[in-house]
């Protein structure tokens, strides 16, 4: 085995070469922790510590099979224990969980059949089902802070007007998943928790056996699983960890940034090395993350600094709207593409919420630029969008059997999957649609009279909207939709997931009024058409893609070139922490989102933004200023000679744009864009002869609208669609 401590810089030699003993490593970005870790871990071995002696606890599954691997590449590593937290005291409960009255085959439910218990017990007490989530919160909630039901109410009793029925339900539910000798994600902490508090022979029993315990990204820890680490280390004490408080970012799902502030305090006499060297960033992007993240208060103090050389200086944009700051997105990616300087797969387009990957997408579309949506779908394939289009698409087309059956019980009416079959059954029976099978409900005997009364009660709705649809604007007509379906009320618990998929459900609506803005006389049945060929466009390469991603979302990696976009008060910093006066983790989150690139980095703002279906004008974000700070090198181009995609009107937002001083260069000789004007008739390579209905932009920034027959009305950047696209004379 060669000694990997020699491929070590000197702090990470220190880190990796203590033995025994509680050690912190505070590892900034780019750092390097994950090298020292296992660095640490084939020095364990290699100075005479018995493999499974040794346990190795990550956050993922993913990284505890590389930290293996790596670990196999250098050393006689099979023994050593790698695995999450979860995955550990699953091990442990199965051997030991009878002591709890579990025996070792017991069931670890998944999140929906955690919530179809909830929503049983909900159905028994007669408890509006739309509330479902709201219990389901809570229950999590209780169980991250390791509180029964008892000690739960203590705690909300003053705050929540439901807590007594709240923790009743949460009582209810611990009794029907022991009953069925079953446990949730988060029992799988609480009870080991539990286990080890309360029987010391079998606490005894892991804390003797494994004398060297070392975790990774212990900012993301919560109480349970600091308990359970407390419990392990009761015999040897010989604890190391490596984390960064400046990446605590998950709080908002229970992790406690004090944990690893209070490292100290939990494990007396402990080492504290900082790795401040960064492996990854220049000096410009390491400069602006120190300036933003010095302002925290709740951080022990580090600076990154790099060995890297010169570096290019940081850009900053101020958009005169959002599809402004879109289009220039979209033109910088492709300068930096077509002169060689990154590949789409080395580009990165970061956001503070799902909700703002829209338009990126639309234009994205519209220029040709490959992506992904890393970690989550793309806005028009989110469920929550999928069903209120649906909706929509119902009521325009009440004949549309897949709309049906994804309306028919969502929200939730009672409506269970074996009627729809049976609905569905009896329509194919009688040869017409599901909708037009309600009307003769009463002719079928397999579905039950109390189930038919719930169909007819839906047909009403659908009836309802198909009324409203053509004697209402399509944008109206959607937020009627929003509200009649249940669609908002659902969605209403407080939760963060439902606050998310509700202003998702809002961007649509934005959408359709922007289109209604773009396009005369634009209906609900334009739009739909608009979205579904958009959504049947696929311009992804196997490999070769700009990813989209919420800055969570990406956390742990890197990308030659990152945007971070839409920096603006209310956004980011999001309205919620602006609220609650908790900013440090809204600070930690831009961070995260400096230190994600290595060569490049774009921060963009605009002065307007319709979002939520109206117009924002938030000042730029705090964190700008933060991260000029005095010593900084900035370079600020001029706003953009673009008319936004998608944004026929000229004059539709701010203020006229002067020329940038950023070009691109096409690389295909002069095009002559003057011969596409309004009326003009032009043949498409892919949807054949068309006509231009409105023209709008310069240049390379020219965008032309094309009716076609029988697809509707498509956009098209000129720049990218110039071959494509033929005048017939």
């Amino acid at each position: 085995m060669y000694d990997i401590l020699d491929s070590l810089n000197k702090e990470q030699r220190e880190a990796a070469s203590v033995l025994d003993g509680p050690v912190l490593v505070t590892a900034g970005a780019g750092s390097g922790k994950t090298r020292v870790l296992i660095a640490r871990i084939a020095n364990l071995i290699r100075n005479g510590v018995p493999p499974y002696q040794i346990l190795a606890i990550t956050f993922t599954n993913k990284a505890a099979r590389e930290m293996s691997e790596r670990l196999k590449g250098i050393c006689d590593a099979d023994d050593v224990i790698t695995c999450t937290f979860h995955s550990f005291c699953a091990r442990v409960l199965r051997r030991d969980g009878i002591y709890l009255g579990y025996t070792s085959n017991f069931t670890i439910y998944t999140e929906v059949e955690s919530e179809r218990v909830i929503k049983n017990i909900l159905e028994k007490r007669n408890v509006d089902l739309k509330k479902k989530n709201t219990f389901a919160y809570h229950i999590g909630n209780a169980k991250n802070k390791g509180l029964n039901p008892d000690e739960y109410y203590s705690l909300i009793k003053n705050e929540i007007a439901d807590a007594y029925l709240i923790c009743d339900v949460y009582k209810d539910y611990e009794e029907e998943l022991f009953k069925s000798n079953a446990m949730d994600f988060d029992d799988l902490l609480l009870k080991t928790e539990q286990l080890f508090r309360n029987y010391p022979n079998v606490l005894y029993h892991y804390a003797s056996r494994y004398r060297y315990i070392n975790i990774d990204e212990f900012q993301d820890t919560n109480q349970i699983q600091l308990e359970i680490v407390r419990h392990l280390c009761s015999e040897h004490n010989n604890i190391f960890v490596v984390g960064d408080e400046d990446q605590s970012i998950y709080g908002w799902r229970g992790a406690e940034i004090k944990n690893i502030l209070d490292f100290s305090r939990h494990f007396p006499n402990a080492r504290h090395i900082k790795l401040e060297q960064n492996y990854r960033s220049t000096t410009p992007i390491l400069s602006a993350a120190n300036n933003v993240i010095k302002h925290n208060l709740s951080r022990k103090d580090k600076v990154l600094w790099t060995a890297r050389e010169g570096g290019e200086p940081i850009v900053l944009y101020e958009a005169s709207s959002d599809r402004d700051e879109s289009a220039y997105v979209c033109k910088k990616i492709s300068y930096l593409v077509n002169n060689g300087y990154a590949r789409y797969k080395d580009i990165a387009v970061l956001v503070r919420a799902n909700s703002l990957t829209r338009l990126f997408e639309e234009d994205f579309n519209l220029h040709g630029i490959p992506y992904r949506i890393f970690g989550g779908f793309k806005f028009f394939e989110r469920k929550e969008i999928k069903i209120f289009l649906s909706y929509l698409q119902l009521s325009v087309n009440p004949k549309d059997g897949i709309a049906f059956m994804r309306t028919v019980n969502n929200p939730k009416r009672g409506i269970g999957e074996t009627t729809v079959e049976k609905l569905k059954a009896f329509a194919d029976e009688k040869g017409v649609s599901m909708a037009e099978a309600v009307n003769i409900i009463d002719e079928c005997d397999t579905i039950t009279p109390s189930t038919r009364n719930k169909l007819i009660e839906f047909k009403k709705l659908i009836d309802d909207l198909c009324y409203k649809a053509p004697r209402m604007k399509a944008s109206e007509f959607a937020k009627y939709t929003l509200e009649v379906s249940g669609l908002k009320e659902t969605l209403n618990s407080g939760t963060e997931e439902d606050r998310l998929r509700y202003e998702n459900m809002l961007e649509l609506v934005g959408a359709i009024t922007l289109f209604e803005e773009s396009f005369e006389n634009a209906t609900l049945e334009d739009f739909l058409q608009y979205v579904s060929l958009m959504s049947d466009t696929d311009n992804m390469s196997d490999d070769n893609y700009v990813t989209i991603a919420t800055i969570h979302m990406v956390k742990g990696l890197e990308f030659g070139t990152v945007f971070a976009v839409a920096l603006e008060e209310g956004i980011f910093p999001s309205s919620m922490s602006m609220m609650s006066g908790d900013i440090e983790e809204e600070r930690r989150l831009f961070y995260v989102a400096i230190t994600r690139a290595k060569d490049r980095f774009f921060a963009t703002w605009s002065k307007s933004r319709f979002r939520f279906n109206d117009f924002q004008y938030n000042p730029k974000s705090r964190f700008i200023e933060e991260m000029c700070g005095d010593v900084t090198p900035f370079a600020k181009p001029e706003p953009a000679s673009v008319t936004a995609p998608g944004a026929l009107k000229t004059n539709s937002y701010g203020s006229d744009y002067t020329k940038s001083s950023i070009t691109q260069q096409s690389g295909q000789g002069q095009k002559d864009y003057s011969k596409f004007e309004p009326g003009k008739v032009v043949e498409h390579v892919k949807f054949g002869e068309g006509i231009i209905t409105e023209v709008a932009g310069e240049g390379d920034n020219m965008i032309a609208a094309i009716m076609f027959k029988g697809l509707g009305i498509k956009r098209f950047a000129l720049s990218v669609a110039y071959n494509l696209l033929k005048i017939k004379e």
